[in-house]
């Protein structure tokens, strides 16, 4: 069923980490925001078919979308290194709803480069190793809409002094306004043409500004509340546990329309894409997640299929050795550790390079693979040295089998 004539309704600026984020800043600025209007009416063909396949073990790293958009990519040597370092999946920018690696018909101002599909070419690269087995592929989907923001305000969060966001949606534009529609419309899009393995969202999350007239009113709607949790002095409880229970239902709610848009397109491909969300470490209190953010753990672990943890050992100045506590704790509760995957992110802006050291990185990934944990992944592609690319080479020492989905309904994901 196509996303335009049936949708079902359930009732942040970027962080330092997301080097892809900071890139699709830049980029967009080019081609603008898509008009608001407008959808496929008609199934998307598909561009690409392929297999889905599940792994009982998971190497992937992540390409950005400045490699994905690159028309110079030295896509052998790209080859080389996923090869070398024993990878079987890879996780492929799909960009933002205002900016998109492929030629999309029904958004054509969002188009990176106008007639050219960069997301199939970098799929059809990628997306095999050199013995012909399959690579799972996870397209990720940036949630951050600047220019979206920047052409009609209104779809920005606010905040308690009625600031307005520049990168982050309103709670109720996602839940139940126009922001979300688009999300579900690239989720569509995104299953129907390239019939991945799984499709990420990253940076969808809040910060503090979800307190506009909009957002008030769906909290009053979905917790039957008068109003916000307030202070003596009549301003708002910002940090009440209450906020951040609704801000994760709003997510909750919200992947449960992703997910329910992934069904529609399994139940006419006959091929289920996973959904995943990546999600903050709460380091103090693993088990919590970060509802402040609108990233409680249960919650989310009930709508999604992976919850990706960003490992990013790099900001906050973390150890490999408390990352491997966090897992263990998360291990002692009720959450499904089968479920989660360990993203190892390379950023640290404290150093010349922008980068952990290629030891930091190794112990990173090892620890991630504890616990429980069985999907490990690497980000970001682009600040991968040579050094890197060696350490990793000496912790993931053979290549985990790929075979191919056995449930691809809709009541269960590919692996």
């Amino acid at each position: 069923m196509s996303q335009c004539t049936a949708r079902t309704t359930t009732r942040t600026a970027p962080t330092t980490a997301s080097a892809f984020a900071a890139t699709l800043t830049g980029l967009v600025t080019l081609v603008g925001v898509a008009a608001l209007g407008g959808c496929t009416a008609d199934p998307v063909p598909p561009t690409v078919d392929r297999p889905l396949v599940q792994a009982e073990e998971v190497h992937s790293v992540s390409l950005g979308i400045e490699t994905i958009t690159d028309t110079e990519k030295d896509w052998d040597a790209v080859r080389e290194h996923l090869d070398a370092a024993h990878v079987n999946m890879v996780t492929l920018a799909a960009g933002r709803v205002e900016f998109v690696a492929f030629d999309w018909e029904a958004h054509p101002d969002a188009v990176a480069e106008e007639g050219t599909d960069h997301l199939a070419r970098a799929i059809d690269e990628l997306a095999q190793s050199p013995d012909g087995e399959q690579r799972r592929v996870d397209l990720l989907i940036d949630a951050l809409i600047p220019a979206w923001i920047k052409k009609d305000p209104s779809v920005g969060g606010v905040g308690e002094d009625g600031s307005r966001s520049e990168y982050t949606p309103s709670a109720s534009a996602i839940h139940d306004g126009p922001v979300g529609a688009r999300f579900l419309e690239l989720v569509e899009e995104l299953a129907r043409r390239y019939q991945p393995d799984q499709i990420t969202f990253t940076e969808l999350k809040f910060d503090d500004e979800t307190f506009g007239e909009d957002d008030a009113a769906l909290y009053r709607e979905m917790t039957g509340e008068d109003d916000w949790p307030r202070e003596a002095d009549g301003s708002i409880h910002q940090d009440a546990p209450e906020i951040g229970e609704w801000r994760s239902q709003v997510l909750a709610d919200f992947l449960d329309q992703a997910s329910a848009v992934l069904d529609d397109v399994a139940a006419d491909t006959g091929k289920r894409t996973n959904l995943g969300m990546d999600v903050l470490i709460n380091w103090e209190d693993p088990v919590k997640g970060v509802p402040d953010a609108g990233l409680s753990y249960p919650l989310l672990a009930g709508a999604a299929d992976r919850l990706v943890l960003w490992g990013y050992l790099g900001i906050g100045d973390h150890s490999p050795q408390e990352l491997e506590q966090v897992l263990a704790e998360l291990a002692g509760s009720d959450l499904p550790m089968e479920q989660f995957i360990v993203s190892v992110g390379l950023w640290d802006h404290s150093q010349p390079d922008d980068s952990i050291s290629a030891g930091l990185m190794a112990g990173g990934v090892r620890a991630a693979g504890t616990n429980g944990v069985t999907a490990v992944n690497v980000t970001p592609f682009t600040l991968m040295t040579p050094e890197h690319w060696s350490a990793l080479n000496e912790v993931w020492t053979t290549l985990p089998p790929t075979t191919p989905s056995v449930q691809t309904s809709p009541s269960e994901g590919s692996g």
